[in-house]
């Protein structure tokens, strides 16, 4: 059959638990949430070229690896994004793009979307996140040597507030000084890196949320947010246990137990009291996710429309 179609979907992150770097080489520990890029895939074996949103050129470019990389004389067809993640905030949206996007082909083609798979390909366009793997994954994000499943999400809520702007994740990687920064705070990151991995291994959330708080707290340097102060105390006072953020985003997230704020009217609160007191661009709840990429080979029965 010349004609087969892919489902794929990507959960995006909030931030990261934890980065830096480790004797000279940048990793990170990733945040995976219920929040999603979803990409539809129509492959024609015969095409040439793809019919996809023109700002998705992340997406193109995987496209076009994968055809290289499986030897395929020809391969084009549709991409339609389902759902997407906001850009440019540290949500993974490029890295959940690509991944979905990969998956989707994948195995549309009768391919595995194995993880370490879909992390090659994400890792040959731009420094990417982990999400891609199932669980809390630890991944050398830039070189991209190794990866290392942590172990099982832990169960949190995460209140996001984002000021605006945008940064590339490319250009942040490439930024002169991020080196001599990483060095700086090596020791702390080191700190953060085992009460993460702690958290994660006992599914405490407390100790997870203060990994991320000394990670973040790091970041500063190299990525100012000024609310952060006044934001983690507010945090706190109201039963959060800490802060996570995006390293080369703009995000910053309150982490609090999954069962707090449990009905709908003191959701609503919080979110309201936080537009108040911090008056962000962007602000949204997220539930912790278990990470991964899940991908279905379509029937064409179900491609109608």
């Amino acid at each position: 059959m010349d004609f087969t179609v892919g489902l794929a979907r990507c959960p995006g992150t909030c931030g990261e638990w934890v980065q830096g770097a480790r004797q000279g080489v940048p990793f990170l520990v990733d945040c995976p949430i219920d929040r999603f890029s979803e990409a539809r895939v129509a492959l024609n074996m015969h095409a040439t070229g793809w019919d996809l949103p023109p700002s998705k050129t992340k997406a193109l470019q995987v496209l076009q690896l994968l055809k290289d990389n499986l030897g395929l004389p020809t391969l084009g067809g549709t991409v339609k994004f389902i759902q997407q993640l906001p850009e440019g905030k540290g949500m993974a949206s490029s890295t959940a793009d690509i991944s979905a996007v990969a998956a989707a082909a994948l195995i549309a083609l009768g391919e595995d979307p194995a993880p370490e798979r879909l992390a090659h390909f994400a890792l040959r366009i731009e420094p990417s996140d982990s999400v891609m793997f199932p669980g809390i994954t630890e991944i050398e994000h830039v070189q991209g040597h190794s990866h290392n499943v942590l172990g099982a999400s832990v169960p949190a809520l995460f209140l996001a507030l984002d000021w605006g702007g945008i940064i590339d994740t490319r250009v942040f990687n490439a930024r002169p000084g991020l080196a001599e920064h990483y060095g700086r705070y090596e020791g702390e990151i080191q700190r953060a890196y085992g009460l993460a991995r702690e958290g994660i291994e006992q599914a405490d959330l407390e100790k997870l949320a203060a990994a991320g708080t000394i990670s973040a707290r790091c970041n500063l340097e190299i990525n100012p947010k000024s609310m952060f102060e006044p934001f983690l105390a507010w945090v706190r006072q109201k039963g959060g246990l800490g802060v996570v953020t995006a390293h080369s985003g703009t995000l910053l997230a309150g982490v609090f137990p999954q069962n707090c704020f449990a009905n709908r009217e003191l959701r609503k609160n919080l979110r309201l009291e936080a537009h108040q007191l911090f008056n962000p661009v962007y602000l949204d709840l997220f539930n912790s996710h278990s990470g991964g990429v899940l991908a279905t080979k379509l029937k064409l029965s179900e491609n109608a429309g």
